[in-house]
C-alpha cells in the first residue's frame, strides 16, 4: 500500500530543499538582489515621475498618511498561500509520482516565485522597521503597494495553476527527459576534447542517473499504460539522441567514477567496469538494465504491448548505433536482445504463452535487418547462430509448452526474410550457403529423440513450408545450387517418415503453399501477415520434379 498523504512531512521537505539547495540559494540571490536594485531605481527614477503623473490627473495623494503597519500581514498571508499551495499540490501529486518534491524544488520557476514571495515579505518588514525609525520610506512603500503587490496578485494564482498542471504525469516525464536532453546538448557543445573537472563529472553523471531512476520509478508507481509507454518511448528516443551526439561529448565523461560503481545497476558488474569504460557505454548499460527490469515486470503482468515496446525501442537504438557505426554499442544491444529472449523464453516455458516471444522475434528480426542493410556480415552470422540456439531451446520445451512450436516458425520466417534479402543484395555465395545451412537446422536439431521428431514434424509443417517457400524463391531466380540444397535436405524427411507418411506430408505442404494468401484471417500483434505465404507458387511443380529425382536416388540408399 502507498503511504498516506503527510502534509507536515511534505512541508518539511519543501522547506529543507529551499534552505539547502544550491540552486535555491542562487534563486534567492537573484530575487533579493533584483528587488533591492528595483527599489533603488524606483526611488530615484520612477517615483518622481509617478508622483507627477498622479498630480497631473487630479489626484492629490498624501504620502505621509500612508500606514505601513499592515503590509507585513498582507505579505505573510500571501507568502503562506503560495508556499502552502505549492506544498499541498506537490505532496498530493507525489503520492502517484515519486520524488516529485525533489524535482520541483530544483525547478527554476518554482524557486524564483517562492523566493519572490519571501522577498516581498522581507521588503515589507524592512519598510515597517525603517518607518518606526523615522526614515523616509514613502517611495519604497509605494513600490511595495503599487508595484510588488499588484504584480504578485496578477501572477500568484496562475503560478499555482501552472504548478498543478505541471504535476500531471506526462508533464513530469517530459520535464525529466528535457533535463537529460539539455545535459547532452550542453556536453556536445563543449566538444570531445573539452576537459570536465572531477566535481562537474560526478555532478553530471549523478543528474543523468537520477533522472533515469525517477523515470523508472514511474513505471512502478503509475498504474496506467499511457505514462508507462511514454517513459519507455522517451528513454528510447533519448538514447537515440545521445548516440548521435556521443562523438561530440567530452571523453572524460565516460570515465568510471565512484558514482557509477555505487549505482545499483553496476554493483553486480564491477568486474566489467573496465570494459564499460573502454566501450563508453555506461549510460546505455544503465538504461538497458532499467528497461530490462521493466520488460520482466511487463512479462509477469501480462502487458504484452508494453513488453513489445521495450523490444522495439531496443531495436530502434540498435538502428541508430548501426547508422553511427558504434560497434561497441551494437555488441551491447545484441547481448540485451539475447537477454530479452531468455526472459521471454522462460516466461513462455512457464505459462505456455508465446505472445511475448512472437513480438520479440519480430523486433530482433528488425535489428537483424538493419545489420544486414549495413553489410555487417560477422554480426549477422552471429545473430543467426543465436536464433538457431534459441530455436533449439524452444524445440526442447515443446513437450511442456506446446505453443512454442509456433515460435520455431516465426524464427525461421525471420531467417527466410534475411536470406532473400542477402541474395538480392548479392552477398558472397559462401556466406549465403553458410546461412542457408543454419536455416536448414531448424528441423534437424541436435540430440532429438527420433520418435518425438517424427511425430512432431509430421503434424507441424511450418518449418518445411518456410524451407520450401525459400526454395521456390530460388527457383524463380534460377538459382539451382541453393534450390538443390533445400530439396536434398527434405529427403531427410523421407528417411524419418517413410514413403507413405513423407508423400502425405509433402502433399499437405504443397497444398498449403498453393492456397495460402498474403494475409492471415485473424489479427495479431504484428498485423495479419501470413508468414507461410509465397508469391512463387508457379514454381511448385518444378520443385516437386527436383524432389522426385532426389527421391529416386534416396530410395536406393534406404534399406528395404
Amino acid at each position: 500500500m502507498r503511504e498516506s498523504v503527510n502534509l507536515i512531512s511534505g512541508f518539511t521537505r519543501v522547506l529543507y530543499n529551499l534552505l539547502t539547495s544550491s540552486r535555491s540559494h542562487q534563486a534567492a540571490l537573484i530575487i533579493f538582489s533584483g528587488m533591492g536594485l528595483a527599489d533603488f531605481l524606483f526611488r530615484f527614477l520612477v517615483f518622481p515621475v509617478y508622483t507627477e503623473f498622479l498630480f497631473s490627473i487630479g489626484a492629490k495623494p498624501v504620502w505621509s498618511e500612508l500606514d505601513a503597519g499592515f503590509a507585513p500581514i498582507v505579505w505573510l498571508v500571501f507568502f503562506t498561500i503560495i508556499l502552502g499551495s505549492l506544498t499541498i499540490v506537490i505532496t498530493f501529486a507525489a503520492q502517484n509520482v515519486p520524488k516529485l518534491i525533489d524535482l520541483y524544488m530544483d525547478h527554476w520557476t518554482s524557486l524564483l516565485f517562492v523566493w519572490w514571495s519571501a522577498a516581498c515579505l522581507v521588503h515589507s518588514l524592512t519598510i515597517k522597521l525603517f518607518a518606526e525609525a523615522g526614515v523616509n520610506i514613502v517611495p519604497s512603500l509605494i513600490f511595495n503597494f503599487h508595484v510588488l503587490l499588484a504584480v504578485s496578485l496578477i501572477i500568484g494564482f496562475p503560478f499555482i495553476l501552472s504548478i498543478l498542471k505541471s504535476t500531471k504525469t506526462s508533464n513530469v516525464i517530459e520535464n525529466l527527459l528535457a533535463g537529460s536532453y539539455q545535459s547532452f546538448n550542453d556536453l556536445a557543445n563543449k566538444g570531445a576534447t573539452a576537459n570536465i573537472s572531477e566535481k562537474e563529472h560526478a555532478k553530471i553523471q549523478q543528474k543523468l542517473f537520477e533522472e533515469l531512476n525517477q523515470l523508472m520509478d514511474l513505471l512502478v508507481y503509475v498504474p496506467y499504460k499511457e505514462p508507462k509507454a511514454h517513459v519507455v518511448e522517451g528513454i528510447g528516443e533519448l538514447l537515440q539522441h545521445y548516440v548521435k551526439l556521443k562523438h561530440k561529448i567530452p571523453e572524460s565523461l565516460f570515465k568510471i567514477n565512484q558514482r557509477i560503481e555505487e549505482d545499483i545497476s553496476f554493483r553486480t558488474m564491477k568486474s566489467l567496469l573496465v570494459e564499460v569504460e573502454k566501450s563508453k557505454t555506461f549510460y546505455e548499460q544503465k538504461s538497458f538494465r532499467l528497461i530490462g527490469n521493466a520488460y520482466n515486470i511487463f512479462l509477469e503482468s501480462g502487458e504484452f504491448d508494453l513488453s513489445s515496446l521495450c523490444a522495439d525501442q531496443l531495436s530502434q537504438v540498435g538502428k541508430t548505433a548501426i547508422e553511427c557505426n558504434d560497434q561497441e554499442l551494437i555488441e551491447v544491444i545484441t547481448v540485451r536482445m539475447n537477454t530479452y529472449f531468455r526472459f521471454a523464453l522462460k516466461h513462455a516455458q512457464h505459462y505456455n504463452e508465446p505472445r511475448n516471444l512472437y513480438n520479440l522475434v519480430f523486433h530482433y528480426g528488425q535489428f537483424l535487418g538493419h545489420l544486414t542493410e549495413s553489410h555487417q556480415v560477422d554480426r549477422v552470422k552471429t545473430c543467426i547462430g543465436h536464433f538457431v540456439f534459441y530455436g533449439q531451446q524452444c524445440f526442447n520445451s515443446i513437450s511442456s509448452a506446446p505453443s512454442l512450436s509456433f515460435i520455431l516458425d516465426v524464427i525461421a520466417f525471420e531467417i527466410q526474410k534475411l536470406l532473400i534479402n542477402v541474395y538480392k543484395n548479392k552477398w558472397d555465395r559462401e556466406i549465403q550457403k553458410e546461412l542457408l545451412l543454419k536455416f536448414l537446422l531448424f528441423d534437424n536439431f541436435q540430440d532429438v529423440d527420433r520418435d518425438f521428431a517424427r511425430n512432431f514434424f509430421s503434424q507441424n509443417h511450418g518449418i518445411r513450408l518456410l524451407h520450401i517457400g525459400l526454395a521456390l524463391f530460388y527457383l524463380e531466380q534460377k538459382e539451382d545450387e541453393f534450390t538443390n540444397t533445400i530439396a536434398t535436405d527434405t529427403m531427410q524427411d523421407l528417411k524419418l517418415f517413410g514413403e507413405s507418411l513423407f508423400t502425405k506430408t509433402m502433399k499437405t505442404i504443397f497444398t498449403r503453399l498453393e492456397i495460402s494468401g498474403p494475409k492471415f484471417w485473424e489479427d495479431t500483434d504484428r498485423g495479419n501477415l501470413n508468414i507461410y505465404y509465397t508469391p512463387y507458387q508457379n514454381q511448385i511443380k518444378s520443385f516437386i520434379k527436383i524432389q522426385d529425382e532426389l527421391k529416386l536416388k534416396t530410395e536406393k540408399t534406404i534399406p528395404a
